[in-house]
């Protein structure tokens, strides 16, 4: 058998829709095998589709009814075909049947193969789908969906967190408030008893009995100080890991620092879930302030981040305007970092068209920047638009030639690197101070040290519960007593260092309402003479000061707020009592802190003694007598932190000493405290109410997004078990139409 191509004349008769599908066809060695057209009979009549005979089909060899499927010709829309030449000679034509071009078994396996294949991934992702409980289980069957889900998973678990910050910030509130109440009823409790202790009915016995009391509730106290929750303690400010509260020489220790730990409200919104021990105790003393502006030297490396600037509001680099005799520029600050950038920039502005001109820091001050151009030449420097740091920098100005003329200054700020020896007003080498707290004395040696921060560690390391720091201002320092129940003193060593620095605790300027840790000094006043009913100058003098020759003058310092006010009363009445300065004066001792009278006099004996009922010497230190060339008062400006456990140790100490005046003051002291511990329990109050409203809110939007995810993902189970039903019965009706279609043979066509 061999293939060629039908010759034209083999399909005249073929229609021309038929004639597009027949494309080759194939000489066999037997009858033709075309089938009619159903489209149009030929000759113009139908002929009848009778079945081939047995002996027509016996003619059909087996690979020709191959090759005839093979070469893809569509026979049955053949409208009449002849019995083409064989090599026997022509055959006659036949009709094929047309249910022999049904389609094949092994194509309609396949078929219904792939149906059943469909429908059984169908049937088997909706399974999948049911034991999920879930719309899609990968993000390739919903990208936007599954996009969208993610979004909200996302936020979910950050709202779960939150309000799981939440409830723990809640508890630790509560937790909180619970130990705020037990120090507003220890303190109740110590107030009383200091109350039933003031006036007559009390006795020595009494009075140590009840300080035992007070001893005990003390530890008491500072065990609530030191309550936490799950290592969170409550009174620690920002340091919250570890106890803020512990026994230090002769006081207690406040370690914490800090406002209080921040919880997430949500919404960009926060609270603080602890709260610091100064504002539940008083725990820190402040008083112990810088008296003068330490004005530190520039540098060319100080940043200008550094400078207070000349309006006090800092240096904001810009662009600044230089007039060099009519040759104007301009000169862009904007990255400059430190003083050095600025001078490098200004010096380069003018020198290009002044080359003999200098920009420099001033080396008398220190503190501003100096110009000075050429003789001959003006400089005229302004700020460009709306730029301000021409005038930030101290340089808005004409500066003449020939002359160096200084800007305005620009306040350094102090930092932990600024050089000591760079502050002002300082005399060189620096000496020593002695801190004096707890009973303990140490002395630092400033002249060993470099830098501010080594002051700072010196002070630290020396273990005296002393810390100093910088002002906020940057212009001071300030020097912390961190021990409740001691007194602390910043004194002189033979020099002046202390006072120099600004931090010396008994200088001129202590005000005398911080003596005898806030008790001021009482003083003699408004008295009246009983015979006449008018004021009585005499009867409010305060002390009477005799010299060593005998002389006596009595001093009233009404009106006067210092220490410094105090010395010059006394030096004013010794004076109208005819005393020189040679002979008697009044000042500060050079070491240690105190009032120092130096009397030249010639006799044996200086004293200072209280009239008038009044305790104003006792309460100034200098009550008393000496037979040295100075009578040396004792320090009563010491700093005292003014906290919880210091007026509860001077309560004790008052009661010990049955000092029904110390009671009084102490007493009076827990009053304000009750207070201080009623306000920190409010605001802890509205800090829980303000959790519990975050709270709320975060659930609520919990549910919102749950509900929108679960819109999104959740399968709908009453659709599903429908459409599994049907999956099932299509699947069924498949399995079954297969395997029928399988099992039919060329006999089912021949019935």
């Amino acid at each position: 058998m061999r293939q060629k191509s039908f010759p034209m004349r083999s399909f005249s008769r073929i229609s021309p829709q038929c004639r597009r599908k027949t494309i080759t066809g194939t000489w066999f060695r037997g009858p033709s095998l075309f089938a009619r057209c159903p489209q149009r009979p030929i000759g113009g009549r139908v002929r009848s589709r009778t079945a081939p005979s047995r002996s027509h089909l016996a003619a059909i060899s087996q690979p020709s009814r191959r090759k005839v499927a093979a070469t893809g010709t569509n026979l049955a829309c053949a409208r009449s075909a002849r019995e083409l030449p064989a090599s026997g000679g022509d055959l006659p034509m036949g009709a094929i049947p047309a249910n022999l071009t049904r389609v094949p078994n092994a194509l309609a396996s396949r078929i219904a193969l792939a149906g059943i294949q469909k429908t059984n991934r169908e049937f088997l992702q909706l399974q999948v789908r049911l034991a999920a409980g879930k719309e899609f289980t990968r993000p390739s069957e919903n990208a936007i969906g599954s996009s969208t889900v993610s979004v909200l998973d996302d936020a979910i678990e950050r709202r779960d967190q939150r309000v799981r910050n939440l409830s723990q910030a809640d508890a630790t509130l509560n937790s909180l408030d619970n130990a705020l109440g037990d120090v507003s009823d220890l303190l109740q409790e110590a107030r009383g008893i200091g109350l039933s202790q003031i006036g007559v009915g009390s006795d020595d016995a009494t009075r140590r009995n009840q300080a035992t009391v007070i001893d005990s509730m003390l530890n008491s106290l500072l065990s609530v100080a030191n309550r936490d929750l799950r290592g969170i303690h409550f009174f620690g400010g920002d340091r919250h890991s570890a106890e803020p509260f512990a026994p230090m020489l002769d006081g207690i220790r406040y370690i914490g620092s800090g406002e209080g730990m921040l919880g997430d409200l949500g919404l960009a919104s926060d609270v603080r879930v602890t709260i610091s021990a100064e504002q539940a105790f008083g725990a820190l003393s402040g008083r112990v302030q810088g008296e003068r502006d330490l004005d530190p030297s520039m540098l060319p490396a100080t940043r200008l981040s550094e400078l207070r600037g000349a309006n006090g509001r800092g240096v904001h680099a810009g662009v600044i305007e230089i007039d060099v005799n009519g040759t104007i520029s301009q000169v862009d600050l904007s990255q400059a970092d430190s003083v050095g950038d600025v001078l490098d920039a200004l010096n380069a502005a003018v020198q290009a068209t002044d080359p003999g001109a200098v920009v420099s820091i001033d080396a008398a001050t220190g503190d501003r920047i100096a110009v000075t151009p050429s003789a001959g030449v003006s400089i005229v420097i302004r700020d460009s638009n709306s730029s301000t740091t021409a005038g930030d920098l101290g340089l808005a100005g004409t500066y003449p030639g020939g002359v160096s003329t200084t800007g305005a200054d620009l306040h350094p700020k102090i930092t932990e690197l600024t050089r000591l020896d760079s502050l002002s007003a300082m005399t060189l080498p620096l000496g020593q101070i002695a801190i004096r707290n707890g009973g303990q004395t140490r002395r630092i040696d400033l002249g060993a040290l470099t830098t501010v921060q080594d002051f700072q560690n010196a002070v630290a390391a020396a273990g005296i519960g002393a810390r100093v720091e910088i002002s906020e201002d940057g212009s001071r320092f300030n020097v912390r007593n961190e021990l409740s129940g001691t007194s602390m003193s910043i004194e002189e060593v033979g020099g002046t260092t202390a006072s120099e620095l600004g931090i010396r605790s008994f200088s001129t300027q202590t005000l005398l309402a911080d003596f005898n840790q806030g008790r001021g000094v009482h003083q003699a006043a408004g008295a009246i003479d009983p015979l006449t009913g008018l004021p009585d100058p005499a009867a409010d003098r305060d002390f009477r000061v005799t010299v060593k020759d005998g002389r006596a003058f009595e001093v009233d310092i009404n009106g006067a707020s210092t220490v410094q006010d105090v010395l010059d009363k006394i030096n004013a009445a010794a004076a109208t009592a005819g005393i020189t300065p040679a002979e008697f004066t009044a000042g500060l001792t050079s070491s240690g802190n105190g009032i120092e009278l130096t009397d030249s006099t010639i006799g044996t004996t200086t004293s200072v003694v209280d009239i008038n009922n009044s305790a104003t010497a006792t309460d100034l230190g200098i009550a008393g007598s000496s037979n040295a060339a100075s009578l040396i008062g004792t320090d009563r400006a010491t700093v005292a932190v003014d906290s919880v456990f210091s007026h509860l140790m001077a309560l004790r100490d008052a009661l010990r000493a049955n000092d029904e005046r110390g009671i009084e003051f102490a007493t009076s002291k827990l009053e304000s405290d009750v207070s201080r511990a009623t306000e920190a329990r409010a605001d802890v109050g509205v800090r829980s109410r303000r959790v519990a409203e975050s709270t709320t809110r975060e659930e609520d939007l919990g549910i919102q997004d749950m509900a929108l995810r679960s819109s999104i993902q959740d399968l709908d189970f009453t659709k599903a078990a429908t459409q599994f039903a049907t999956l099932q019965q299509q699947l069924q009706a498949g399995l079954a139409g297969a395997a029928k279609a399988v099992n039919m043979s060329l006999l089912d066509y021949l019935r």
